[in-house]
């Protein structure tokens, strides 16, 4: 992993969508940026104005804040992109971290990048039918599945010509989080299970995948990518499937030691040679989930054009010694990032939310996590005085980051870790 500068030389851009402070900060503080004149503008939603408190001296760094009420806008998006065309540098990069507003940012670097690129692709980054379409057609394999425009109508189809084979899953088709997400282990409940879900106020489409589950393991892909060449890439295995988080209490991932595990990361890396051409990925972070069947096959499932939320970053962040955030910023405005040292051999994060609903009176205290064996960092998403609604897998909370001296260590650590720190609320106490 060697820098190298980017093809175009010269004064450019780098657009941001939505408010994420800490990749903000990376780019306006990169020592590159004053040397390639780089200027960094930045779309904000309004709801950013009104939940985030965006740092008014980040913005102030910016050489331009637009303020949209949507990013799923086209007219606004549109404007934005004209603008952005015509006062300011070629643009080089659209950043976006927020999965609700990926199609606003593919649609933007559509219209502000030069090439373009397929204008089907930036959908595909979302649309989990589409994407799995073209993955399907690029030769890896794919669990069986339909598309539900109309759950009840499409869904009695499906059942009468026994398209699909139970257990299903069913999910908004521009779902995230596991939001929305069911099981449905006999076909006969299909119906009712794709008629009752419950969307997140956000998703504005109620368009539904339903799936063939795939048994096995859940593993993921976190890389940044310059140019197609992987300049990170961190595989790593969710300690239980998402899907059971809510019932099991034990969330979380491990990091897989690429010494440890060779063919893995080989067989990996080879998936993602035919998923980055079909989906368009050159450049940027991407966050990759597969399932690795009993017998060994590897089954996409899906794939995000950002960096992995929730504990990952702060779990990738400890095992490169840097964070996400500041890397991004190196491929973003040098092409390449230096090499990176593993402080830790072993590292795995860890989500802790309350067991109940209702207003947090207590939260593991610093001392507490200090004294944890194998504690590297955390951080707290909600503190005490804020209510917690339990709404759904991706309701967060608190993260913990563990290092271990092997993986058997590091496993009984998360366990452990799991089982000894809780969120209390006044709805009554339990272990997280």
């Amino acid at each position: 992993m060697t820098a190298r500068r980017p093809d175009r030389a010269g004064p450019c851009t780098v657009v941001v969508c939505r408010y994420q402070p800490e990749l903000l900060a990376a780019l306006l503080d990169h020592p590159a940026r004053a040397e390639r004149q780089a200027d960094v503008c930045l779309v904000l939603e309004r709801a950013d104005v009104r939940y985030e408190s965006p740092d008014p001296r980040l913005l102030a760094r910016c050489r331009k804040v637009y303020t949209v009420g949507s990013l799923d806008s086209l007219s606004e998006v549109s404007a934005v992109a004209v603008d952005l065309r015509q006062t300011c540098p070629p643009v080089i990069r659209v950043c976006n971290q927020n999965e609700l507003s990926q199609f606003g940012a593919g649609y933007l670097r559509m219209l502000v990048q030069d090439p373009p690129g397929d204008p089907v692709h930036h959908v595909a980054h979302r649309d989990k039918r589409l994407m799995k379409e073209l993955v399907r057609a690029a030769g890896v394999p794919v669990t069986r599945f339909r598309s539900l425009a109309d759950a009840r109508d499409e869904a009695a189809t499906i059942l009468a010509g026994k398209e699909l084979t139970a257990p299903l899953i069913v999910k908004p088709a521009a779902g995230f989080g596991a939001s929305a997400t069911v099981r449905v282990d006999e076909a006969a409940g299909l119906e009712a299970a794709a008629t009752g879900l419950t969307f997140d106020p956000a998703q504005r489409s109620r368009h539904l995948i339903v799936e063939e589950f795939v048994p096995g393991e859940e593993l993921c892909v976190d890389a940044i990518w310059s140019g197609g060449r992987a300049e990170t890439f961190v595989v790593h295995r969710y300690l239980r499937p998402r899907i059971t988080v809510l019932e099991t209490a034990l969330d979380g991932s491990m990091i897989l030691a690429p010494e440890e595990h060779p063919e893995l990361y080989d067989r990996l890396r080879q998936m993602h040679a035919r998923i980055n051409p079909a989906l368009g990925i050159v450049d940027g972070p991407t966050h990759l989930e597969v399932f690795r069947r009993p017998d060994g096959e590897l089954v996409f499932s899906e794939i995000a054009s950002r960096a992995g939320g929730a504990w990952v970053q702060p779990m990738l962040g400890a095992y490169h010694g840097r964070s996400t955030w500041s890397l991004i910023a190196d491929s973003t405005l040098t092409g390449g990032i230096p090499p990176l040292t593993r402080p830790w051999p072993h590292v795995g994060g860890i989500s802790i939310r309350p067991s109940v609903p209702g207003v947090i009176t207590s939260v593991p205290t610093d001392a507490e996590l200090r004294a944890f064996p194998g504690t590297i960092t955390w951080r707290r998403q909600r503190g005490i005085g804020e209510r917690a609604r339990l709404t759904g897998p991706s309701d967060w909370y608190f993260f913990l980051v563990l290092g271990a001296g092997s993986a058997a260590e590091l496993h009984d650590l998360c366990v452990r870790a799991a089982r000894t720190f809780s969120l209390h609320t006044d709805g009554g106490t339990g272990a997280a």
